[in-house]
């Protein structure tokens, strides 16, 4: 158990809060947990002096230093709409047809969330726009392309821009939502792609990407031909996170999930349990976006893990030797 004494599980969490200032409460639920990062959400957002100062506070008044968050995509994923207003959409960014266009974008969103000390977005969408119009699977207008390639040359060029301004790109999700006919944040969506399919498609841009990604959500979605008909979700799946993006694909960067308090989570099981079997899985990082009772218990659950042995010390130390490699790339020069 001394181990634990300088080991704190929170560090393989990253967690929400609301408001838009770090309240007493916020504080004692960060120094409890002493989480690897927090994610900002629209609720967090007021004014730029508001969220400057938010940020400032997060990386300088703990006694360690969060990484900090957000989806920032474009107009439909807008967090930071009350401070710049509308954005782009991805038909805008394409319509001249030049790529250069998302690089720019990509570079603009990046000098953005710079100057609220905001340390990673999750983003850009790898999906592809396999649906038609009328599913309502949360990601209408917000993927890149049909195929791969176009994914790749115009999300790549996303987040060449973001990247080339000091913040970490994340893409999502993997293996891929675009097949899903369900909204993961309801219930958990079956992909019905075969594994040759999925590897000659939705993983491309991935693969393509692979050695310079150091970060990648993996999402909520069941694959059978991954892993059998029983539901379980790639962010619990061995198969997909050990197997196919650590060993096959060869991802050595940073492997978080998507929100462990979505629908697709809870029809399955105990949040608690889905929590230590993400981690059991290959996931370094379980997200917990939205109330504090779920981030206290991810955190005590994570613990009994590893007192108990359920979750070894090897793994551990592994985790968070690529937590420290992100963090050394990506925060370390920063005050």
């Amino acid at each position: 158990m001394a181990y634990l004494q300088h080991t704190h599980v929170g560090q393989h969490l990253f967690i929400g809060f609301t408001g838009a200032q770090l309240t007493a409460d916020t504080r004692r639920l960060l120094n409890t947990v002493q989480p690897g990062g927090v994610i900002l959400f629209g609720r967090n957002v007021d004014t730029a002096a508001e969220l400057r100062a938010l940020g400032q506070a997060l990386r300088t008044e703990f006694s360690y230093r969060p990484l900090v968050a957000i989806d920032q995509e474009h107009n439909r994923v807008n967090r930071l709409r009350n401070i710049i207003g509308e954005t782009p959409t991805i038909a805008d960014v394409k319509k001249q047809g030049n790529v250069e266009q998302a690089e720019d974008f990509g570079r603009t969103t990046g000098r953005w969330l710079h100057q609220f000390c905001i340390d990673i977005d999750f983003a850009p969408v790898f999906d592809l726009e396999l649906f038609d119009a009328n599913t309502d699977n949360a990601l209408r207008e917000r993927c890149w392309g049909r195929a791969a390639d176009e994914v790749i040359r115009w999300a790549g060029a996303f987040l060449e821009g973001l990247e080339r301004e000091g913040v970490a790109a994340c893409p999502k999700h993997f293996p891929g939502l675009g097949g899903a006919t369900l909204d993961s944040h309801e219930k958990l969506p079956t992909i019905q792609r075969t594994r040759e399919l999925m590897l000659a498609e939705d993983i491309v841009p991935y693969a393509r990407f692979m050695r310079r990604l150091t970060a990648i959500m993996v999402g909520h979605g069941h694959y059978p031909a991954f892993d059998g008909e029983k539901p379980r979700p790639a962010s619990l799946s061995p198969t997909i996170i050990t197997d196919l993006l650590r060993k096959e694909l060869g991802f050595t960067g940073l492997v978080l999930t998507d929100d462990m308090e979505m629908g697709a989570i809870s029809e399955i099981g105990s949040f608690e349990d889905a929590v230590v079997e993400a981690f059991q899985a290959g996931a370094d990082v379980m997200l917990v976006c939205h109330t504090a009772e779920k981030a206290l218990a991810a955190n005590e659950a994570l613990t009994k893990a590893v007192e108990s042995g359920r979750v070894s010390f090897q793994r551990l130390f592994e985790s968070q030797q690529r937590i420290q490699q992100f963090r050394d790339e990506w925060i370390a020069h920063k005050v």
